[in-house]
This record gives structure tokens, sequence and C-alpha cells, in this order.
């Protein structure tokens, strides 16, 4: 097995069972909004359960955040200093790390157990862009009061329930760019979130007409979202499956819009998150309406 250096202290990696990642995933996923970085985020939260809560080194808690350090490429990090004075500082090792292997075999029963399938999420999470009209907009992770809020917004624009929920998601975003939206408006930032969970990779959005178009899903980050959904390892290559069925239809219909969509060379070049497996899926639109509300 690998060994991990905390604080300067060579740890034994030991597999551990999925719930030690996903509680760990609950403790790292919705702060990512705070800018802190990643590593440091699992840094602090091994070093205040040896230091604080007095745990052993084996505790799965402690092993779930070195695993994860480690599949990102970290073989050491130290947290220096005390209080809010506090430092967390990493180094990385010679290990493979994430990019060593395709990213589906990350998410499988020894992936999770060894800490890639939660390392992969939260790489792919924090990557995460949206082209709209051809310009990439960042994905930010938003606090939970924000997202909820911003759901409930989404769900009274799902008039069908059939309906793929990717559509009012896309609609949403292009509602609130025509009403002039930016990237400091939080209920936009909380709409990108929504639409990136959802799968959707790239938007064609023509204000005038009141038009907007998905032009591509992810397929890659489909994975990620399945994984922090909580579905179970055999429901992954379903998501999967889903994102690149959804993708290759959006994609066509892009071709089948050709010059005479606004700004349609901004088609999609890379890849980002789709919806897990188990929901409706009516197809993107070719070109869907959406609405100007007032606030």
């Amino acid at each position: 097995m690998p060994t991990f250096t905390l604080n300067g202290t060579p740890i034994e990696l030991i597999p551990q069972e999925r719930g030690a990642f996903d509680w760990l995933a609950g403790q790292v996923y919705r702060r990512m909004h705070e800018g802190v970085p990643i590593p440091g985020m699992l840094t602090m939260i091994a070093d205040a359960g040896v230091k604080t809560q007095n745990l052993p080194t084996t505790d799965p808690r402690i092993q779930a955040a070195l695993w994860t350090l480690w599949q990102m490429g970290i073989a050491s990090s130290r947290v220096e200093g005390e209080g809010d004075a506090r430092q967390v500082k990493w180094e990385k090792g010679e290990h493979p790390d994430l990019d060593s292997r395709p990213a589906m075999e990350h998410f499988n029963e020894e992936g999770i157990r060894e800490g890639r399938a939660l390392a992969a999420g939260l790489v792919i999470v924090h990557g995460r862009r949206i082209r709209v009209n051809g310009v990439e907009m960042p994905v930010k992770v938003n606090n939970i009061e924000l997202i909820r809020a911003q759901s409930a917004e989404l769900e009274k624009r799902r008039t069908d329930p059939k309906q793929d929920p990717s559509l009012p998601a896309a609609a949403y975003v292009a509602e609130l760019l025509s009403q002039g939206s930016d990237q400091n408006d939080l209920r936009l930032r909380a709409a990108l979130e929504l639409a990136a969970d959802l799968g959707i990779r790239s938007l064609v959005i023509d204000g005038a007409a009141r038009q907007m178009r998905i032009e591509g899903f992810n397929e890659q980050a489909a994975l990620a979202a399945a994984y922090f959904q909580g579905a179970p390892v055999e429901h992954f290559q379903a998501a999967i499956n889903r994102a690149s069925t959804l993708n290759r239809m959006a994609q066509e219909l892009a071709k089948q819009a050709g010059a005479a969509t606004p700004n349609a060379a901004g088609r999609p070049q890379g890849k980002a998150p789709a919806q897990a497996p188990g929901t409706a899926a009516a197809g993107p639109a070719a070109a869907a309406p959406f609405k100007r509300r007032r606030r």
C-alpha cells in the first residue's frame, strides 16, 4: 500500500468503503465556494481529525482525506502556524496521479476504495465551464441555501414532468442573461451550477428572438455527477451513455441550425458534466423559447 506523509509522519493508506468518501465529499463539496484550494481543505480535515479529535490515522475519515490527496498527485502535506495564522503546504509526489488512467477507470469499485473517484469528481467539478454564444463562463460551486432557492425557480419553469430538466435549466440561464445578469449576480452563478449538474456544456442564445438551444453535453463529467448524487456503481455506465446520447442529439441539432443560428461558431470544443440516470430524457430542443420575467 502507498504511504502519505502528514505533518512529517508517514501514514500507510488502507482501502476504504464508499461511506468514508461520501462523508468527506459532504465536508468538501459545498465549501468549494469559499475559494480554499482543495488540497488545503483535505489537509485541514485530516489535521483536525488527528490533533483535535484524537482520531487514529487508521480512522476511515482520515484515510479518505489522505487517499484523495494521494490520488491528486500529492505525496505530503502539513499545517503550519496556529489559529487564524495557519497555513497548509503540500508537495507533489512522483507516483501516478489521476491523469495516468482514463476517467472511466476512476469510477469503479476499486477507484472508490482508493479515493480516485472522489478525487476525480472534485477536479472535474472544480474545472467546469459552460460556453454561451462562444464565450466560456466558469461554473462555481455555491452555498446550499442559494442552490435550493434557485432550484425552486428552475422548477417553476418546468411545466412538463416528462421534459428533460436540462431544458428548463438552460432556459433559466438564458432568461437571466437576457435580463443583463453577469457573474456578479448570485442567481446566475447558481443557475449555471444547476445547468452544469444537469450536463449542459454549451448554449446558443438569441435574446432578440427569445430562443435558445443546447449545443453540447459532457460525457466525462457525467460520471462525477452520478457519483456525487450517490448513484450505485452499476449506474455509472448508464450516466455516461445518457450524456453521450444527449450530446450527439445536441450536436446534430446544431448542424441542422447551421448558419441560421447567431454565434454558431461557438460550438462545443470540450466536455462537461451530465445528468445522472433515472430521469426523463426528452432530448435537447432545436430552438426552445425562454421568457423574460420581471423581478
